[in-house]
């Protein structure tokens, strides 16, 4: 991963009234709209971890870093909101991540049981800084590297997205290229000041027959080849 070069990052704006979505735990107390502000994940350098003797840490990629010694005004970032822009991007990010293929192409339903799909909407227009394109990614001195390293790095993908949003003011998140759906968009959102208004609209149970596991079997096949191995 490339060092970051400290520069404002290209900035786009998500309008008002676009569609998010989530893949979640089911029996998550949290809103599928709620920021995580109290518990956020430390910081740890898993470059060495040795997985025979440790688990891997729980850190997202972006994760925002409150260390004032490793991301000076990092802490002003507040919580952090990781939402998809399309179905294909949470089935990507929340189902694909954590499943093995087979060579079949059959996904097995378990892989659905505990998740849930919610549905919202954005309600006000949000600055996001652009990490999904070249001139985007060129313009911090970053490459492909910063949105597709493994757990592994990230720990040095928190620190570099903590400093574009604290030199990129105006940026209320992130968009960028998911790992596991290269043709898919997802943000990670910021509070800063103020969390941007984000709209629940309807959440449906994946291990069940309805509108939430059909949208999701349609993508794994449309968007990615792969069939469920149960009927809806």
């Amino acid at each position: 991963m490339r060092a970051y070069n400290g520069a404002p990052a290209v900035t786009d704006i998500v309008v008002d009234g676009t569609g998010l979505w989530r893949v979640h735990r089911t029996d998550d107390i949290h809103p599928p709209n709620c920021f995580n502000s109290t518990n956020l994940a430390p910081l740890i350098d898993a470059s060495a971890i040795d997985m025979r003797k440790e688990r891997i840490p729980k850190q997202g990629r972006f994760d925002p870093v409150h260390d004032a010694s490793v991301c000076p005004g990092g802490e002003l970032l507040g919580g952090y909101l990781y939402v998809g822009l399309t179905v294909g991007a949470v089935v990507a990010e929340g189902i694909l991540r954590s499943a093995d293929i087979p060579p079949s192409g059959i996904l097995s339903a378990a892989a659905l049981s505990e998740l849930s799909l919610t549905r919202m909407v954005l309600r006000e227009d949000v600055a996001v800084a652009v990490l999904d394109t070249q001139a985007g990614l060129v313009a911090v001195n970053q490459d492909a590297s910063l949105t597709a390293c493994t757990w592994r790095d990230y720990g040095n993908s928190r620190v570099t997205c903590t400093e574009i949003l604290v030199a990129t003011t105006e940026a209320q998140g992130v968009r960028y290229r998911c790992r596991n759906g290269l043709e898919e968009r997802s943000l990670l959102l910021i509070e800063r000041d103020n969390a941007p208004a984000i709209e629940l609209l309807e959440t449906g149970e994946l291990g069940r027959p309805g509108w939430s596991r059909d949208l999701v079997e349609d993508s794994l096949f449309d968007d990615f080849g792969v069939v469920l191995d149960a009927p809806r």
